[in-house]
């Protein structure tokens, strides 16, 4: 539990995770609109089921869209939810590539963390 205090301390600011948590949605779910990928990063634990900010998110989007990570078209289909366009986000094979890295970082990012956290424990 957590020591009640504004400080990033608590892990609330970590949007730099959001890219490689997008990354492997769409990898492993195929395409996707931005609600369903919203409702996917809702269900990670960190998350705790309170979906994220979706203006920060779709933002986000954008972004990783501009960097060549995902492509999006426009999705007519008059079935669903009243015929209201959506946008469907894609990986590309950039985004797979980034995503591998992304993996590699992780892993020795875990490493570290793993250390720190013994030190930090036999710290206090």
């Amino acid at each position: 539990m957590y020591i009640e205090m504004d400080c990033p301390c608590q892990g609330k600011n970590l949007d730099k995770l959001l890219q490689p948590l997008i990354l492997c949605i769409l990898a492993a779910g195929g395409d996707m609109h931005g609600f369903a990928i919203l409702k996917e990063i809702g269900k990670m634990p960190r998350f705790e089921d309170k979906v994220p900010d979706a203006t920060g998110v779709y933002r986000y989007l954008k972004k990783m869209e501009s960097s060549g990570l995902l492509t999006s078209r426009w999705d007519l289909d008059e079935e669903d939810d009243g015929g209201k366009p959506k946008r469907i986000f894609s990986i590309t094979a950039r985004g797979k590539g980034c995503l591998a890295n992304w993996g590699m970082a992780l892993t020795d990012y875990n490493k570290y963390i793993q250390s720190l956290i013994t030190m930090i424990n036999e710290a206090i």
